[in-house]
């Protein structure tokens, strides 16, 4: 399936080199929600293991869409913790999962995330796309989290690209001689530092801010991540008409919220 440009997210249109058409499997409603970017090194340590697990679910359970690059380390973990919410851009065409290794997560969000690739059947990942993929990532994000990155790394190109585009960026805090690139983007005040994901979510979403209702209805419960209304018909059927007219959910700008 092929998204002609006029149909391209419009937060990729602002690119200096947009794609002439993208390509998806998956669920193209994600594009319209709020999106976060994780992306890091492929060697996460265990604080930076723990801690992308927690962003991602962070950003997920109030619906928030996490973007990332399928790659080892950060962004598979990133994803997996997202799951469903989350979107993959691929450096290579759809019929080619890579890493192939990462195949099982792949075809997990081809079937209910979001998969996207410029890239026409057939076509193998080089060592430009990893950057071309890159700037995709950030380009469709509002704002920008690298958990760890090395000095010389795709982390800190997706850095520099978020700093072009105007993009916030933040990272972890680390202690001295870990993570070197996200250290060098603190001391040069490129970046800003995480210390609490609420803070972020006040700042650039304050829509969404809302504190989490503890509930043991899973339609409920699935009303805080503030879902599109297609998404919420597909799942749960004529509960979603049921609860609203009891007064339970409220439908407004085509998404779920709970009262």
């Amino acid at each position: 399936m092929i998204l002609p440009l006029p149909s391209l997210p419009p937060e990729l249109l602002l690119l200096p080199s947009p794609p002439k058409a993208l390509f998806y499997h998956g669920d193209l409603s994600l594009l319209k929600r709020p999106k976060v970017a994780i992306v890091g090194t492929r060697h996460p340590n265990a604080y930076t293991k723990a801690m992308t697990r927690e962003l991602a679910r962070f950003w997920s359970e109030r619906g928030v869409v996490v973007v990332s690059g399928g790659a080892f380390g950060v962004d598979v973990l990133a994803h997996e913790a997202a799951f469903p919410s989350t979107i993959l851009i691929s450096p290579s065409s759809l019929d080619l999962p890579y890493p192939p290794s990462h195949k099982p997560i792949i075809e997990r969000i081809a079937k209910e995330g979001l998969l996207l690739s410029e890239y026409e059947s057939s076509f193998m990942p080089k060592r430009y796309t990893f950057l071309e993929r890159n700037r995709l990532i950030i380009a469709l994000s509002s704002l920008i989290i690298i958990p760890q990155a090395d000095l010389k790394s795709g982390s800190m190109q997706s850095a520099h690209t978020a700093i072009k585009l105007g993009k916030p960026l933040y990272v972890l805090p680390h202690r001295l001689k870990e993570s070197l690139g996200t250290q060098s983007l603190l001391e040069r005040e490129l970046a800003l530092p995480l210390y609490n994901p609420q803070t972020l979510l006040e700042r650039h979403f304050p829509e969404l801010a809302l504190p989490l209702k503890k509930s043991k209805d899973d339609l409920l419960l699935y009303a805080q991540t503030l879902p599109s209304y297609e998404e919420a018909v597909a799942r749960f059927g004529e509960r979603i008409f049921e609860y609203e007219l009891e007064g339970k959910i409220l439908i407004k700008e085509g998404r779920i919220m709970p009262l």
